[in-house]
């Protein structure tokens, strides 16, 4: 004869279970919009650490990719100021993703303009499953001096 009101606390601990190993797989993927957000965020603040860990070029390694970096960052634009905003980030595939994003060059420039550009993302054995930037693909007029 069972009771009313009693809680079966092991159907309670199974429940509570289920929804921490669901949140723990849906929150441990990036969407391409995310990551499009932290690369264009470290590229306005000049973080070098991060635009090499979010950044894909073929053949490169991570020493390569981090002094182009500096040369981007620290030579050719320590004074570049602009704006950006997200529109939108889509999945082409399971390993490439694109972000679409409004960027506004010359920011202290009265005339300035919003400007449409894309970022290319790849997620494959190279970037360690993870989303990362393809900036070959990035329109060269959108920041002096991006790596190649």
């Amino acid at each position: 004869m069972r009771q009313s009101g009693r809680i079966n606390f092991l159907l309670i601990g199974a429940i509570v279970c289920v929804a921490l190993l669901a949140v723990v797989i849906f929150a441990g993927r990036e969407s391409p919009s995310t990551v499009g957000a932290r690369f264009m965020s470290a590229l306005a603040k000049g973080d070098i650490k991060t635009l090499t860990d979010m950044t894909y070029l073929r053949g490169e390694n991570r020493e390569q990719i981090e002094k182009q970096w500096k040369f981007a960052v620290e030579e050719v634009s320590p004074n570049y100021l602009f704006r950006w905003d997200i529109n939108h980030g889509r999945e082409l595939s399971g390993s490439t993703a694109s972000v679409s994003i409004k960027v506004w060059r010359n920011a202290m420039s009265q005339s300035t303009y919003d400007e449409k550009f894309e970022l290319p993302l790849v997620k494959n054995a190279e970037t360690d499953g993870k989303w990362k930037v393809d900036v070959t693909g990035i329109n060269r007029e959108m920041y002096p001096g991006l790596p190649r």
